[in-house]
């Protein structure tokens, strides 16, 4: 039995879910610049940096500014995450909706530990010859901010006229290409993640092999740059699919053009990112509407779930 639908969406819980999604945008965009700068122990401790939450040198210092500004908005957007929360439990009635509320403060808190972890546990805090500790948290941050944009998103788009107004018309093989989409793409962020923080980036290729065969490194890294790479295109034409079906199914324009443009603007700046090893801001450029790809395509999976027509009892 489907859940109890209110008359129209709630435009208070929108709006602040739309602030939230878009602070956490300049979260993600701040810590994706501080990796890409490699300015992630510009502080050895945590949640404070040099014991203060005005340390000296942040606001002259790149690294320190990069570091300490990405720590400030997270805290702001774990306080906004709790508003949410406590907004969903007296506004809304969807029980669903309440737990992916609530869910959301448990993603940002999670986010929090493993920034947290990475930072305490690095090979400069406790010592030895490896980091891999550091780093496998390291990877989790990253993908599971992620993941943390994605439920906004969703949370976000179950306040629209769209998922109010949406009827079980589409064929079940619609939720299905975008559920493959989602996973893919999902795969390729994660290889992505290994990449950025084990600082396996092979960003230059060689004129001969074009911009798809990396020219530098060996074993992993090379692999893991090609299955990046490779990842990447898989994951694009599946999205790119997926859409196709949108539209064939009458779904809005922005909303199956939006993942498309996403698409093709992340492939450019990925090609970007390869002939500009050197330029920080591309990289997290790349990082950030990869983000955004991935949360408007888990957005449109859900719209296209609640859109799929129903088997006969």
């Amino acid at each position: 039995m489907r859940e109890p639908e209110a008359s129209a969406p709630d435009r208070r819980l929108f709006g602040l879910c739309l602030l939230t999604l878009i602070w956490s945008v300049l979260v993600l965009q701040a810590g994706g610049f501080t990796t890409s700068i490699r300015a992630g122990m510009a502080f050895l401790d945590w949640p404070l940096s040099n014991g203060s939450v005005n340390p000296p040198g942040w606001l002259t210092e790149i690294d320190k500014f990069a570091e300490h500004s990405h720590r400030l908005a997270a805290t702001v957007l774990g306080m906004l995450s709790i508003a949410i929360a406590f907004a969903h439990g007296f506004r809304e009635s969807r029980r669903g909706i309440r737990l992916a509320a609530y869910a959301l403060v448990g993603l940002v808190a999670l986010q929090g530990m493993l920034g947290g972890l990475r930072v305490l546990l690095d090979q400069l805090n406790i010592g030895g010859d490896g980091n891999f500790k550091a780093t496998a948290f390291a990877v989790g941050h990253a993908v599971n901010a992620q993941l943390t944009l994605a439920l906004l998103a969703i949370i976000a788009l179950a306040h629209t006229i769209a998922w109010h107004q949406a009827s079980r018309t589409a064929p079940s093989s619609l939720f299905r290409a975008g559920a493959a989409a989602a996973a893919l793409t999902l795969s390729v962020i994660v290889i992505g993640a290994v990449m950025r923080q084990g600082h396996f980036t092979a960003w230059v290729s060689s004129p001969s092999d074009g911009l798809f065969i990396p020219s530098i490194g060996t074993g992993v890294v090379w692999w893991v740059n090609l299955l990046h790479r490779g990842g990447a295109l898989l994951a694009g034409a599946s999205v790119l699919f997926f859409a196709i079906q949108l539209a064939r199914h009458g779904f809005p324009l922005l909303r199956w053009a939006s993942l498309v443009a996403l698409v093709f603007l992340q492939v450019l700046l990925g090609i970007l990112s390869i002939q500009l090893p050197l330029n920080p801001h591309v990289r997290t450029v790349h990082l950030v509407v990869g983000a955004a790809l991935f949360s408007s395509l888990c957005a449109a999976v859900m719209l296209a779930r609640r859109s799929t027509a129903q088997p006969a009892a």
